[in-house]
This record gives C-alpha cells, structure tokens and sequence, in this order.
C-alpha cells in the first residue's frame, strides 16, 4: 500500500490511482479476516474447559431439543449426531412441533 501511494503521488495517473484502490480493498479484507480469526481463536481458547455437548446429553431433555429443531426447521443432524438419533429414536418420535415440556 505504501509503495502504491508512492507510486500514484509520483505519477499521479489512472492505472497508479486504480494499482492504489485495489491494495486499499486487499487491505481492507485482509484486516476483516484477521479480526475473524482472532475472534474465532478466543471462542476456541474460552471453550477448552467447556464441554459443550455434555450438557446437551445428560441433563436436557431430548424432546426439548428435537421440538426446537422441528419448530425452526433446523435438521435433527446438526444437533445430534447418528449415535446420539440412534440412542434418543424415543424421543424423535415422541416429540413433535408443539411439544412442550
């Protein structure tokens, strides 16, 4: 970017000024990217200690779970997974839109 401004006030013409815009977006997204790595390194770093699906497992209720799921058409796959639909079959076919808990 420094050498494009550099290079742009020297010769100040279209195809320096068009070099410039470009290293300006470049820099741009690479500053969003590296503002979302940082925040994905901190979620990762605070949740070392948290074992996010235990709760998931031992203490909610799955028809709670699968009602939601049902409720805001998110699929049952992305909150359980195989073992886990196969372990709560029970509740997948208890629990529909409506349940409540």
């Amino acid at each position: 970017l420094r050498r494009a401004r550099a290079e742009h006030k020297a010769q100040g013409d279209g195809k320096s000024r068009s070099v410039l815009e470009k290293k300006r977006r470049l820099l741009e997204k690479l500053q969003e990217q590296l503002a979302q790595l940082s925040v994905q390194a901190t979620d990762k770093e605070e949740n070392k200690q948290v074992a996010l699906g235990t709760s998931k497992l031992n203490y909610l209720d799955p028809r709670i779970s699968i009602a939601w799921c049902k409720r805001f058409r998110v699929p049952v796959e992305k909150i359980y997974s195989k073992t886990q639909r196969e372990r709560f079959a029970w509740a997948l076919a208890m629990a529909g839109e409506d349940f409540e808990f």
